[in-house]
């Protein structure tokens, strides 16, 4: 036999009589980051907290996750997808207050201008400055938390800006407490915005908000709402029944002109990432405007506004121009949360990593939602900050 021959054989054999430790490992399967998010999300459906969870996440200018969960629709058992589309409520308030800053930059408004520059026969207008009307620091009160809320939306009937205004005039002629005195949330206030923008433009607020923001912006998703629109892939609403099979009971119903600039938007959550990447990465604002909305607002003395934590400590309110400035874990965040009948939402960013993510479930408290209904979005919320981060 060939020396070489049987040299070759002989290393073979010997490799092959090695011990299996010799042999390279397959490297451990890493457990996904975003295992956590969809158990909790998951753990919402099958706990009817809420009929689905819809979920988009960007880092660095990707997408890096999106998915729907549970069901858009009990009735026809239609799924929840990344392309449902869902009321947003409150988190329509920066798309407002993005105008009127829009609008400021034209010269056509200053901030400065107090109310009766634009709506006169308002109460106290010409007291309330467009600055702290954007703030929640103007000292109007909140209409959807007084009887005028059950009168508007018992009527079930679509009114205009003009009547609306002159609704809510009616019903709040007096301020809650002086103007710069303290910070109260505000429906009104956005809602006041709202008509202002429809009187400079020359145009309903859908159509003003088309094409200054969603058509730019390519959001195609997204829209001011009307309930008597035919919207391609619209979730349905919903309130907790604990008496139901389901788990569920349609929303009540309300008229999408009654929230006005406040919360009468939809969108998806992949929307609401992408107009967050323009607005903060400035293809909406000037640098000046986009400052002056990111700039916590404080009181007449010069202090920030407190309010009481679920401890009832009081905490500081960091709020600007219709966001939240909050600072989670040690990283600066820019967030707004919403809800509005069948639905909420949030929208957050966190700036310094280049994160936003967005999370919508088609349901609301309502007088029969489950004690761990609060709960849950905001420990989804925690996984998905989680999972963003170390993706």
């Amino acid at each position: 036999m060939d020396l070489n021959r049987r040299v070759s054989l002989a290393g073979i054999l010997a490799l092959a009589a090695a011990p299996a430790l010799a042999r390279p490992r397959k490297a451990a399967k890493q457990p996904s980051p975003w295992a956590d998010v969809e158990a909790q999300a998951g753990k919402m459906v099958a706990d009817k907290l809420t009929p689905c969870v819809q979920i988009c996440v960007r880092k660095k200018g990707a997408v890096i996750f999106s998915k729907g969960f549970g069901l858009a629709d009990i009735e026809t058992a239609t799924p929840m997808s990344p392309a449902s589309v869902c009321r947003i409520g409150s988190v329509t308030k920066q798309f407002t207050a993005s105008v009127i800053l829009q609008l400021a930059q034209e010269g056509k408004l200053s901030l400065d201008d107090n109310l009766s520059v634009y709506l006169p026969d308002f109460p106290n207008a010409q007291r309330l400055s467009l600055r702290r009307m954007l703030s929640h620091t103007s000292g109007l009160g909140n209409f959807t938390d007084g009887p005028i809320n059950e009168f508007l939306q018992a009527s079930r009937i679509d009114r205009t800006t003009t009547e609306l205004v002159k609704a809510m005039a009616d019903a709040s002629p007096k301020l809650a407490y002086e103007p710069g005195a303290d910070w109260r949330y505000s429906n009104t206030a956005y809602v006041l915005l709202g008509a202002i923008i429809e009187k400079l433009s020359g145009a309903s607020l859908a159509h003003t908000m088309q094409d200054r923001l969603f058509g730019p912006l390519g959001l195609t998703n997204t829209a001011v709402d009307d309930a008597a629109e035919v919207v391609p892939n619209r979730a349905s609403g919903y309130m907790s029944a604990r008496a139901s099979a389901s788990g569920f009971q349609n929303a009540s119903f309300t008229a999408m002109s009654f929230p006005g600039g406040a919360g009468d938007m939809r969108a998806t959550t992949g929307d609401l990432c992408a107009w967050h990447a323009a607005l903060l990465g400035g293809k909406v604002l000037s640098p000046e405007s986009l400052r002056a909305m990111l700039t916590p607002v404080t009181l007449n003395d010069g202090k920030l506004p407190t309010h009481p934590n679920r401890a009832g400590d009081k905490v500081e309110t960091l709020y600007g121009f219709g966001v939240s400035l909050d600072i989670i874990g040690g990283r600066r965040t820019v967030s707004h949360g919403g809800e509005i009948q069948g639905f909420a939402a949030y929208l957050e960013t966190l700036p310094d990593d280049g994160v936003t993510f967005a999370q919508m479930i088609n349901t609301e408290g309502g007088p029969f939602a489950p004690p761990a209904f609060r709960a849950a979005p905001s420990g989804l919320n925690r996984a998905i900050r989680a999972a963003a981060l170390a993706a």
